[in-house]
């Protein structure tokens, strides 16, 4: 009872094992980190209410729970931006999304 399934990968050896799935969790990761380096530069209302999104070849997004919120974050994306150059992140679109939390 207390021993998994056989059929049970844990789930760093799923990402390791699949290409695609390996470069997702790289991406994931990498979101992460690009919010770690911004986030000193946001307005301290904004630190906790701010996610990683998505990053992909275009852009990255950053996820708000409301409109407030997204507005306030739209006028600091030019420190953000100056700050993840600073810190040598390859230039990509910075996007803000509003996602609902339920």
């Amino acid at each position: 009872m207390g021993s998994a399934p056989p059929y049970a990968v844990p789930i760093d050896a799923a990402l390791g094992a699949s290409e695609p799935l390996g470069r997702l969790a790289a991406r994931l990761r990498e979101s992460q980190a690009r919010l770690d380096t911004v986030r000193p530069c946001l307005a301290p209302p904004l630190r906790d209410l701010v996610r990683p999104g998505p990053l992909d070849d275009d852009g990255w997004a950053l996820l708000v729970p409301h409109g407030a919120a997204a507005a306030k974050l739209r006028q600091q994306l030019p420190a953000l931006v100056e700050a993840l150059e600073a810190a040598g992140w390859p230039q990509r679109t910075l996007r803000v999304r509003i996602v609902a939390v339920g």
